[in-house]
């Protein structure tokens, strides 16, 4: 009796600890914290996005989703999480968990730079180690109900307890509302560029950007010679697109930095894999010998997803020709310029602007429950248009929705993916828009038009 007395206890204790996990409510509870503080960590960098970009909160205290995103979809490397380690409380069946901030993700490509610098240049384990975990119904995307961040145990594929805390909406709000990153105080748009309102944020939640708590001592070839977190603070590198489907290089180093150095490259790669964002071994498409700390210059390679900057710096003629020099590697290009599709209205479907080979392509998102889709959609086109303040008749091209070739390679396992290739250069104001039926007046969807320099 005793034994199972004990039995009971433990269980009781085990259900305790799950459904138990602490709560933040505010930026001073978040600074009391160690979770995430210094480099490489990227879990703050995660939470001062979804809040900037992803919800909000109602005046009832609710969160509110963006009316595009759709877990189920995939956006930014969203994936269902099972909670098999039951760091979480156990949920209803009409709920699930959903996982966000494996940067090894391909849908994390779409992900703001400064969530992914670090992951891009270091080596460190503590480089991916972060996750932020929503409770969402499985069939109503646009409700979610609670927020949490936690961190894998390093070296192990479990998340760790202590390292696990529930975000309150008062602080999603907090860290969204006083951290806009759109508006200043004068309402002026574009003042402040979203990851220097970020390093005002980790700043004020006591971030380390200049140490690691682990070096890499292993001697495998990797991203630079100098493996640990270490980076260059201060560098921007930026591939945008520019006219007739070529990107343009943008820079900014800081200029101590030149100064000190005898070359200054600049590569603009190739990456194949998407596994990992900053490939050693990448297909070089075109180098530049800079002379100058800032500036930009247009290309001649084609705009596409992979496409990724990186900075070689030599401090003397012998290091030129004897030494690896130091790789400074930038954000890469994820060819739907960081925007995930937005919603076809009424229809279970939604519609992306995506470049490939410099050029224009629209892909189609079918969720595999809109039975009959091709019926529906039989007079739906897809218009092409040069400018996002082209009218609706001013297209470049209209192909048939339902001509659309499926993307085999390209597998989700919620919706199906159909893309059309067309002719036209992917330049800055390029837009896609999904219309019903053969009238012009009818749009169902409109994407964002494509940014540039």
């Amino acid at each position: 009796m005793g034994a199972m007395r004990l039995c009971f206890l433990l269980i009781c204790l085990f259900l305790a600890s799950v459904s138990s996990v602490r709560k933040r409510n505010n930026i001073d509870d978040l600074k009391n914290v160690d979770y995430g503080k210094s480099a490489p960590r990227h879990g703050l960098q995660l939470l001062f996005w979804f809040a900037q970009e992803v919800v909000d909160v109602d005046h009832n205290n609710i969160l509110v989703l963006n009316s595009n995103f759709d877990p189920h979809r995939g956006d930014f490397g969203f994936h269902l999480y099972l909670n098999k380690e039951g760091i979480l409380p156990s949920l209803s069946s009409l709920q699930s968990y959903y996982s966000v901030g494996n940067l090894k993700s391909p849908g994390a490509k779409t992900l703001p730079a400064y969530v992914q610098r670090y992951y891009r240049n270091t080596n460190v384990p503590q480089r991916n180690m972060d996750r932020l975990i929503v409770s969402m119904i499985q069939n109503n995307p646009n409700r979610m109900f609670r927020v949490f961040i936690t961190a894998h145990n390093l070296h192990k594929n479990d998340f760790n307890p202590s390292d696990t805390y529930e975000i309150d909406p008062a602080l999603i709000l907090q860290i969204g509302h006083p951290y806009n990153c759109t508006l200043d105080q004068n309402n002026n748009y574009g003042i402040y560029k979203e990851d220097q309102i970020c390093c005002q944020f980790l700043i004020q939640t006591g971030y380390n950007s200049t140490e690691c708590t682990h070096r890499d001592t292993s001697h495998r070839k990797k991203r630079s010679p100098s493996a640990h977190c270490i980076t260059y603070e201060g560098v921007k590198l930026e591939i945008k697109a520019s006219t007739q489907g070529y990107p343009r290089l943008v820079w900014e180093i800081p200029a101590y930095r030149t100064e000190n150095s005898k070359y200054v490259h600049i590569d603009i790669c190739q990456n194949t894999h998407s596994s990992d964002t900053s490939e050693v071994y990448a297909l070089v498409r075109k180098q530049f010998h800079i002379h100058k700390s800032s500036g930009a210059l247009d290309t001649s390679v084609s705009l596409d997803a992979g496409l990724q900057p990186r900075l070689r710096l030599y401090t003397s003629l012998f290091n030129y020709h004897f030494t690896e020099p130091y790789i400074w590697y930038g954000p890469e290009i994820d060819g739907a310029n960081g925007l995930i599709p937005a919603i076809i209205k009424g229809l279970d479907a939604s519609l992306q602007l995506y470049a490939e080979d410099g050029k224009a392509c629209a892909r189609l998102y079918i969720e595999k429950t809109f039975s009959k889709w091709e019926d529906v959609l039989y007079h739906s086109w897809v218009g092409f248009y040069k400018s996002s303040q082209d009218e609706n008749v001013d297209y470049y091209t209209y192909p048939n929705a339902v001509k659309f070739p499926k993307m085999n390679n390209y597998i989700t396992d919620n919706y199906d993916v159909y893309q059309y290739n067309s002719s036209l250069a992917m330049a800055p104001g390029v837009q896609i828009r999904f219309l019903l039926d053969k009238k012009y007046n009818n749009v169902l969807a409109q994407t964002t038009p494509m940014g540039g320099c």
